[in-house]
């Protein structure tokens, strides 16, 4: 009989990013997103977008477990220490 379980197949057909790492970033991403918001806001003010957006990241940060002293390190590190009077506590 035939080998039906996939290992005959050329290597070029098959998927090679089947086990990589689809979370590794999620946690720094999650707080870069929130201070580009936090960007954004004081750049053009506290428009309708601005404010569902930050809902949204604040929503996404407490639902990873990220305090808002590991945000406010993130942006002591990147020098925008103004930033720190806008996080909601």
């Amino acid at each position: 009989m035939w080998d039906t379980n996939g290992r005959k197949i050329k290597h070029f057909l098959v998927g090679l990013n089947w086990k990589k790492n689809k979370s590794g970033k999620k946690y720094k991403k999650a707080i870069e997103r929130y201070i580009l918001i936090l960007k954004k806001e004081a750049k053009q003010g506290e428009t309708a977008w601005v404010k569902d957006a930050k809902q949204k990241s604040l929503a996404r940060l407490k639902k990873y477990g990220i305090s808002m002293a590991q945000v406010k390190e993130s942006l002591d590190k990147k020098w925008l220490k103004d930033l720190s009077s806008k996080i909601v506590a």
